[in-house]
């Protein structure tokens, strides 16, 4: 009645319901909410499990509010999606155009891990201080671009969106960057002794190209003594030339991470060899080896690792879940199911 009463927003409701919890420690509470898009009001619902013994869903509705076993009616309008001319295309059409994404392992784990990350965060909250918000805005901005008012505000409106759900947007990416640090606390130093070797760098210089044929022609002409390699590189540079600048000049690769023929093959080198095309992606390059350093456990290095075991942490999670897809073609989802988890097929 008070989360309605005052019309609290979902993130303050979870932290209302937390004193509750810690006072019954043995039931099960949970808090599940509907917003309605065209007032942003919330209805609020709860349930609370005893262990053996059931559970108990308890509702409250203000008067001149909509009761909840009214709630989820539709209107004959709302599963549409689009209209083009006089043609409507529902939701689960289009969903059924996405026959594709059972053949995309990582779309498939992606969208498992957001309920995953969900469960988590609404199980064990993270808090972020106003300082902490503040940085990860800063952040936001400065990777899109927004240096002032007015870009932001434009950004805003180029996609709908409001100041307070932008900042909804960047407080959640704050907070899984947060769970991703505490997953990682304990075992960077462990991962990186054990594994080491994989964390070795290789300083290049590469020159990137969209059309192998080009790349090597240039490749060959640098080996031959033609042409200076940074030569050619300025050449590429040029807004002439036909292929896109696509990354910088220098860069390092490590032992145990990128595309594979590129790293191999630069292991495999030294000092001074000029090597490719080399692919990456859809991307060839001819590389010049510049020099090998050994693994050190610097900033890079612990945000690589932090990003394996978190991944690591995920993948564990989904193995032991129980997933049920609620469209697509249940042979389809069963076999992607499968794929991910090997362990209950």
């Amino acid at each position: 009645m008070t989360l309605s009463r005052e019309n609290l927003r979902p993130e303050e409701a979870r932290v209302c319901l937390r004193p509750i919890q810690q006072r019954h420690p043995d039931t099960w509470i949970q808090l599940l909410w509907e917003e309605v898009a065209y007032d942003q009001s919330v209805h609020y619902d709860t349930l609370l499990q005893f262990d053996g013994k059931g559970t108990i869903s308890l509702s409250y509705c203000a008067d001149h509010g909509l009761p909840w076993p009214m709630r989820g009616a539709h209107r004959w309008g709302e599963r549409d999606l689009v209209r083009v001319n006089d043609a409507v295309l529902q939701v689960d059409q289009a969903l059924a155009c996405l026959e594709f994404i059972w053949d995309e392992v990582r779309l498939i784990n992606r969208l498992i891990d957001v309920c995953l990350i969900r469960e988590v965060l609404e199980s064990d909250p993270i808090e972020l201080s106003d300082e902490e918000l503040q940085q990860a805005m800063d952040a936001f901005r400065r990777a899109h671009a927004l240096y002032r008012a007015e870009d932001t505000y434009q950004w805003l409106r180029r996609r709908g969106m409001t100041h307070d759900q932008l900042e909804r947007l960047v407080a959640e990416k704050a907070t899984i960057a947060k769970l991703r640090k505490q997953v990682a606390a304990q075992s960077v130093q462990d991962y990186f002794e054990a594994h080491r070797a994989a964390f070795d760098r290789a300083c290049i210089a590469c020159i990137p190209f969209s059309d192998k044929e080009d790349a090597l022609k240039i490749a060959e002409k640098v080996r031959g003594g033609g042409c200076d390699f940074y030569e050619a590189a300025q050449r590429c540079f040029l807004p002439a030339h036909s292929a896109p600048w696509t990354q910088n000049l220098f860069t390092f690769v490590q032992r145990g991470h990128g595309p594979s023929e590129l790293v191999d093959s630069v292991f495999a080198a030294t000092p001074g060899d000029v090597l490719g095309p080399l692919q990456s992606g859809d991307t060839y390059l001819i590389v010049r080896v510049l020099a090998f350093t050994s693994a050190q456990l610097d900033d890079s290095t612990r945000c690589t690792i932090k990003d394996i075991l978190f991944e690591d942490w995920l993948a564990k999670r989904r193995q032991e879940a129980t997933i049920e897809w609620y469209w697509g073609n249940p042979s389809r989802t069963s076999q992607a199911n499968v794929l991910d988890h090997p362990s209950t097929a």
